[in-house]
């Protein structure tokens, strides 16, 4: 059977057992730092200074980091902070990869919206939403859901279109090539190894142009009114934007069917060249193009 403790005890015999000198206690390790030691550095905000200076030379006073003091003091080296917020972005990495792979496999669909639109602004506010959190809101998953199949319904009308695009006279779409190609060329031996910076046609409004090397659709020509987009021609097919009427389709295939004589026409009816939109007169009018533009590109 259990005692029950006195809890009316003294504890004389506790208070008056004798207590070892301080010479005699254990000491410590030399290398041992006690847990409340601080580090005192330099505030690296004003440099030790206290103060905080523009790069203009001005004063604008105390220095908020260290409060004016020009120093901080810190529980660990400047080495070890530095370790430990390496080994923070380590972990916080691996975590947003971790998220960002189950929700992928969780909902595919979603995610490769979401993967495939990174420079449109709300897909990547979702993405760093995934990362942080993996997961989305409700809301969130039905808009990116909503997105994602006007993606596919807009791909697959695209696809659609493309099938569907006139074929363009592949003779005229070589000779419009090889005028911009003259073109280059011509201004490069003229102008010691320069280049076209925008060669174009402009006829009736409409401006026809080689695609760089380095775009989406290299070799292609874009057409374009006023800026707007019309469409591209690109493997032997004039692909029109939406944007593009039944009537400027026709203008577009006609010009390419003969872009010299369209040249011709455009500048007898109006009599402004069609590549530098300069006036033309006399000989040059009936032409239909200026005597340095019909030099570069050979018409």
């Amino acid at each position: 059977m259990n005692k029950t403790p006195d809890l009316n005890d003294d504890l004389s015999d506790l208070l008056s057992s004798p207590v070892t000198p301080a010479s005699e206690r254990k000491q410590p390790p030399a290398s041992y730092k006690p847990v409340n030691s601080y580090i005192t550095e330099p505030c690296p905000k004003c440099h030790g200074t206290g103060r905080f200076i523009g790069y203009s030379g001005r004063d604008f006073g105390s220095c908020h980091a260290c409060r004016g003091k020009g120093q901080r003091t810190f529980k660990s080296t400047r080495e070890q902070r530095a370790k430990a917020s390496e080994q923070r972005a380590v972990r916080k990495a691996t975590s947003e990869a971790d998220n960002v792979v189950e929700f992928s496999k969780a909902y595919p669909a979603v995610w490769a919206w979401i993967d495939g639109n990174v420079n449109f602004e709300f897909a990547a506010s979702m993405r760093a939403a995934v990362a942080k959190y993996g997961y989305l809101t409700e809301k969130q998953m039905a808009a990116c859901e909503r997105l994602s199949a006007k993606d596919v319904a807009r791909k697959a009308e695209d696809v659609a279109r493309i099938e569907a695009a006139p074929a363009a006279d592949s003779a005229g779409i070589d000779r419009l090539k090889a005028a911009f190609d003259k073109a280059a060329a011509h201004t490069a031996a003229k102008a010691r190894g320069l280049t076209v910076r925008n060669p174009k046609i402009t006829i009736g409004g409409m401006t026809i142009s080689p695609a760089k090397a380095n775009s989406k659709n290299p070799g292609a020509l874009y057409v374009k009114e006023s800026g707007n987009y019309l469409g591209k021609i690109a493997d032997g097919k004039f692909i029109a934007s939406r944007d593009c009427t039944p009537e400027q389709q026709t203008q577009v295939l006609a010009f390419i069917a003969d872009p010299a004589q369209a040249a011709k026409v455009y500048g007898q009816e109006t009599g402004t060249c069609c590549i530098c939109n300069a006036e033309l007169r006399s000989e040059w009018r009936l032409r239909g193009i200026g005597p340095i533009c019909a030099e570069k590109f050979g018409w």
